[in-house]
């Protein structure tokens, strides 16, 4: 699918050259609109977000229009490029992230690329030889609802209600495989969503599998999660906005044991108070209020969060190189910075643009854990894979020992 940036009597006029492109993307480069206007052909995936503002303001100042071509996932948008080596069929990738960081550079993907004018970037985002260009990053730690662990109030001579009273406020990843915590608790699948990878390489760093031989490894952690009822949601999208039960103001008032609704689990109707998510989930949940509201009923833990890097490249071999190289200069740029906010909570990558009222109200920073892109991209996909086998064998159960026969001697 391809999208048009430009201006606007450009845009209408290049709906049939969008097409076009999209139909001979590969034998041709669509590198001129029907205009005779340059074009750069950018190649990202459906969770990245490219703020429209900003791209129009680079075709007005530039008269560059750019196309965008989204592909479902980042693996799709490797296999895509992989494939037509020969016949690059975009200038520039976008959306690149962390786990697949090195593949890039050690398959030649792209081509080393320095912006003209780069601003401070947010510690350990840059790629030696500027293979790629930091855009975007999150740090994806975990989420919960503070009025769930609200202990209601009594009076001095009343005894607690052991129904009512919820378990303490999660402190890291070891909530997951806490049996007080675990039953409350929704996180995106490793197998089907990259959010759920995220969580898998913060299991991998806490618990490694091949660690001290006393220490947990995280497929054990992993079975023991889903033993006591840890819910996998198969995306992102679906654990943080229809089983999460973040996001609402807070109660107005104090919990009590006389209250007709305190937070439950069975108040909640069937959603879960914690999830995993990132530290710019709340402004994000703010952004979707009625002007800034004054308090939100989510936090963040920020015990066990992992950083993960979103990158651009100018395509290996591309046809419009330097048109791409200019739309890179431009994503450094303040206004294109300012706006790399999406669903996820993503912050720019320069350290010096100003954040935007939700963030600065309701946004959470933390001291992450930054993996080493060559260490995770050489083992992830085998993760991944151990993942799945431990969820199937839970789901299935482990298959029956063999019989033991005995045998008497006469």
């Amino acid at each position: 699918m391809a999208q048009r940036f430009g201006r606007g009597r450009a845009r209408r006029a290049g709906i049939g050259v969008a097409v076009a492109c999209a139909a001979v993307l590969i034998a041709a480069g669509c590198g001129e609109t029907d205009r005779g206007s340059a074009a750069v052909r950018v190649l990202t995936h459906r969770d990245f977000h490219l703020p429209a503002e900003a791209l129009e303001a680079f075709t007005e100042e530039t008269g560059i229009e750019v196309v965008v071509f989204r592909e479902d996932t980042p693996d799709d948008v490797i296999d895509l490029l992989e494939r037509s080596r020969a016949h690059p069929v975009a200038d520039v990738v976008v959306g690149i992230d962390t786990l697949d960081l090195q593949h890039f550079i050690d398959g030649s993907l792209t081509q080393p690329y320095a912006p003209l004018a780069p601003g401070p970037l947010v510690d350990d985002l840059a790629v030696d030889d500027h293979a790629l260009t930091p855009v975007s990053y999150i740090d994806a730690c975990l989420n919960y609802l503070p009025s769930f662990y609200v202990v209601p109030e009594r009076r001095i001579d009343e005894l607690p209600d052991a129904e009512l009273l919820p378990p303490p406020v999660p402190g890291g990843l070891d909530a997951l495989w806490d049996p007080a915590h675990a039953g409350t608790a929704v996180i995106p699948d490793a197998a089907t969503a990259r959010m759920g990878v995220y969580l898998l390489v913060a299991l991998e760093r806490r618990y490694p599998e091949r660690g001290d031989d006393e220490a947990t490894p995280w497929p054990q952690v992993l079975d023991q999660m889903l033993r006591w009822d840890v819910e996998l949601a198969p995306s992102w999208e679906i654990a943080t906005f229809e089983r999460f039960a973040g996001g609402e103001p807070p109660p107005e008032r104090p919990i009590s044991q006389d209250d007709p609704d305190p937070v439950t689990l069975a108040s909640l109707r069937g959603r879960r108070p914690m999830t995993w998510g990132t530290t710019g989930l709340p402004s994000v949940y703010a952004e979707y209020q009625p002007g800034l509201p004054p308090a939100l009923d989510i936090a963040v833990v920020t015990e066990d969060c992992v950083r993960i890097g979103f990158y651009a490249g100018v395509v290996a071999g591309a046809q419009n190189a330097s048109l791409g190289g200019r739309l890179i200069d431009a994503m450094g740029e303040p206004l294109f910075q300012f706006g790399i906010s999406d669903r996820f909570g993503s912050r720019p990558a320069r350290s010096d643009i100003v954040s935007a009222p939700e963030w600065t109200e309701f946004g959470v920073t933390v001291h992450p854990y930054r993996p080493d892109p060559a260490y995770v991209g050489a083992n992830w996909k085998e993760w991944q894979l151990t993942w799945s086998q431990v969820v199937r064998n839970y789901r299935t159960g482990p298959p029956p020992p063999e019989p033991e026969v005995t045998v008497t001697l006469p």
